[in-house]
């Protein structure tokens, strides 16, 4: 009786679930610096950063800030006149990315400002990835492109 030639399934078997990790693993990786202005034009943005400014007029008062997320405390900031400060973050696919700060500049204050949140700054952001807020005397003006400024909140 003549033994029949077996296809080499077992080998495939092994070797299925390594090219698949691999590729998850190139998926998820980050993006090399060369890649950066390509990566600019996709559609979808998986990584976002947030600037708050100091656009107070002097030092009498300091602006304070803390912002938090459900999964981040980000910790309470002072910021003096021209300061900046910024975080960045990934989005999730599965959950919403809801970023809020609570601002106070001497009397005055506002409590629970989203500065990001994925329905609307993706959007809004997606071009260049920044999200930027500035404090001024008369509220916070917020921009996707640290130039054309509208206002959103008053104090």
């Amino acid at each position: 009786m003549k033994s029949k030639a077996r296809m080499p399934y077992n080998n495939f078997r092994t070797l299925t679930p390594l090219l698949c990790m691999l590729m998850l693993a190139s998926c998820i990786s980050q993006t090399p610096v060369s890649y950066a202005k390509s990566v600019d034009n996709l559609v979808i943005r998986f990584r976002y950063k947030v600037h708050i400014i100091n656009g107070l007029p002097d030092n009498a008062k300091p602006l304070e800030l803390s912002c938090h997320s459900n999964d981040d405390d980000l910790g309470h900031h002072t910021l003096w006149k021209d300061q900046e400060f910024q975080f960045k973050f990934g989005i999730h696919f599965w959950k919403k990315t809801h970023f809020v700060c609570n601002f106070s500049w001497g009397s005055k204050s506002l409590n629970d400002i989203t500065v990001f949140v994925n329905e609307v700054e993706t959007r809004t952001c997606r071009e260049t990835g920044n999200c930027f807020w500035k404090v001024e005397t008369d509220g916070i003006y917020f921009s996707n492109n640290d130039q054309n400024w509208e206002k959103r909140f008053n104090w």
